[in-house]
């Protein structure tokens, strides 16, 4: 469809919908929800003491909090949310706002640009979650810059991203793979090098999207070329990381994502730069710069006589000189680093930050595409002239809080709007999948995936079994377990809108703690479910289990484990089934598993949606149908 700029001022007045929806959902939560209900959304931390300072990048001060027991922190908070601090019980004016740097279950690490107020350190504190409009403002910054491209190259880049030039493609290359791949895999590695502006990736779950990946990453690797590796979340980019060190490349992580594993720590920007000799001085900079600033607060303190005026003068000018100065260091250390990388990973707001601005690259290698709102991933196609983009239109969607911007557009992602707008002539599909038993695999694909997908041979016929100890187990590779008629009936959580149902979060639990006996491990297993209640309220029943992650199906999209355990939590009369009318929510959830997927629901309320009727007689014919009412653990 053809589209003139004006489409970018679209979008424009979309992402401001989006923005005041955002500030409103949390200004009415505030105001209404108690504050057990408030941390329990990730509002709010509550009763946390600050464990430890320390000076940061650029001047920055970094203070730690935890609570005072080291128990866990049931707000999850990530890289980039900002936070309020002020004390647990005597509210203030202004509350020093910081970003976090970093967060673990037990502690929070957080950046202020100025010195914490004395209070911080003084007894039990709250967190709040503000809204981060830097998002909103560097995705409004892509749509500003694109509108202004009037003229040569940079004009009909644009045209191909509005739908009116279809992207260019060369002669494709003949290459020699580093690794075995299966035909698929090598027609998406051939469109992809072959790409002059843009290709797209379909990857279904566990269809080696990520070996794609890592390949072009390593055939752009030796032809020299400089890589950007980028998508919405960090765990993407983390993952992004991982498979570019893996092909034997010099990588950069910029940003601190949330919870980097232990191997890829040292290619942190951070980590890196703290190690340069320029870091290194500029540290002392710093710490010369607050003692001057801690001196000329004091003599303010003492009187106001024009001695003590001109030495808090004099020592404040001095130390700004000398964080200057410092800053001037830092630049120098994190250009140096970044300039001798082959692969930068960033999130796809960081590449319009600071640090990444002003530098280029040869390709760019954009992960969870069809999860990012257009306006933000054009940021990708502003850093490189060619663009590769990987995801599964199938599964979960850009997550959208206006109604109206969703319907108007935002929730469409680019790779779904280039995909309609050219065709399969810019796509390449991957089939054979290397995750799920055949079992498990066969519904979804025939559903969604129009029947193309496949099983590899080595994961076709695996079973649960192969990996339990001891005893027996009824473990189908698709259970479905019935509680029509049981009278486990839906219900919204205390002071919540969303809901639960505990009924058969009991069953779910039963099921845990039988896998478990069987001598099945806990990181092998994953409890899911659409409901943020369902899903607290689950954790909250299995907190003895340190290694069970029980998580949202959102929250669990991208992952795998052996067994997934899935609460669908609807029943009622009315037939009515909420988040689970979107089918990429539960394309996502049953696709998970690699052996053994259970799931408890009522067939009463779920067969009025053909899809879910359909669901259950494939599961009948599987031989995987069992009933809550002759299931031991219902008695």
């Amino acid at each position: 469809m053809p589209r003139d700029v004006d489409h970018f001022d679209r979008f424009g007045r979309l992402l401001e919908l989006e923005r005041q929806a955002e500030r409103s959902r949390i200004a009415q939560e505030r105001e209404t929800l108690p504050l057990a209900e408030l941390e329990a959304r990730g509002l709010v931390v509550l009763d946390v003491e600050t464990t430890e300072e320390s000076v940061g990048l650029g001047g920055r001060h970094l203070v730690t909090f935890m609570h005072e027991s080291k128990r866990r922190l049931t707000t999850r908070l990530g890289p980039g949310d900002l936070l309020a601090v002020s004390p647990r019980k005597a509210p203030v004016d202004a509350p020093p706002q910081g970003t976090v740097v970093s967060a673990t279950r037990t502690q929070v690490v957080v950046a202020f640009d100025r010195p914490p107020p004395p209070w911080m350190g003084e007894g039990r504190l709250r967190l709040d979650v503000t809204a981060n409009d830097v998002t909103f403002d560097r995705a409004k910054s892509s749509l500003t810059k694109w509108k202004a491209m009037d003229t040569g190259q940079k004009r009909d880049r644009r045209e191909i991203l509005l739908g009116n030039s279809p992207p260019r493609f060369e002669r494709p290359p003949v290459f020699t793979p580093t690794r075995p791949l299966n035909p698929e895999q090598l027609e998406a590695v051939s469109l992809a090098l072959s790409a002059r502006d843009v290709a797209l990736v379909h990857g279904p779950p566990g269809t080696g999207k990520s070996t794609v990946l890592s390949e072009l990453a390593a055939q752009w690797g030796a032809q020299g070329k400089r890589i950007v590796c980028t998508a919405a979340s960090n765990a993407a980019v983390d993952h992004l990381l991982e498979l570019c060190l893996d092909a034997g490349l010099s990588a950069v992580r910029v940003g601190h994502p949330a919870r980097v594993l232990p191997h890829l720590q040292e290619h942190t920007l951070d980590l890196l730069v703290e190690a340069h000799p320029d870091r290194k001085l500029a540290r002392e900079l710093f710490e010369e710069a607050f003692d001057l600033l801690g001196y000329a607060r004091k003599q303010r303190d003492r009187g106001r006589s024009r001695e003590r005026f001109s030495n808090a003068r004099e020592a404040s000018a001095e130390a700004y000189k000398m964080m200057d100065d410092a800053r001037v260091l830092e630049r120098k250390a994190l250009a140096s680093i970044l300039d001798r990388a082959q692969v930068v990973c960033a999130t796809l707001s960081m590449l319009e930050g600071s640090i990444l601005r002003h530098q280029e690259f040869d390709v760019a290698l954009f992960d969870e595409a069809t999860q990012a709102i257009e306006p933000l991933s054009l940021l990708a196609f502003l850093k490189a002239p060619t663009v590769v983009m990987a995801g599964d239109p199938k599964q979960l969607a850009p997550t959208i809080i206006s109604m109206d911007a969703a319907k108007q557009g935002l929730g469409t992602s680019l790779f779904e709007r280039l995909l309609a707008d050219y065709g399969d002539d810019v796509k390449r599909m991957l089939k054979e999948q290397y995750r799920m038993h055949e079992t498990i695999m066969r519904y979804p694909s025939d559903q969604t995936y129009g029947g193309q997908l496949r099983a590899h041979p080595s994961v076709a016929g695996r079973t649960l079994g192969e990996l339990l100890a001891r005893g027996e187990v009824d473990a189908p590779p698709v259970l479905f377990l019935d509680t029509a008629g049981k009278g486990y009936d839906e219900s919204k959580a205390p002071q919540t809108e969303s809901l639960r149902n505990e009924g058969e979060g009991a069953l779910v639990i039963a099921r845990v703690r039988e896998l478990l006996a069987a001598g099945l491990p806990a990181r092998d297993l994953g409890v899911i479910t659409p409901y943020r209640a369902q899903a607290l309220w689950l954790r909250e029943q299995l907190q003895d289990l340190a290694e069970l992650e029980v998580d949202t199906v959102d929250a669990f999209q991208g992952r795998e484990k052996e067994v997934i355990l899935v609460s669908l939590v609807r029943s009622n009369t009315e037939q009515q089934l909420g988040f689970l009318e979107d089918l990429r929510r539960i394309n996502v959830a049953i696709t998970r598993p690699r052996r053994h997927l259970f799931v408890v629901g009522d067939s009463a309320t779920l067969s009025g949606h053909p899809f879910y009727a359909g669901w259950i007689e494939f599961i009948q014919a599987a031989q995987g149908y069992r009933s809550a009412w002759e299931w031991p653990a219902a008695d």
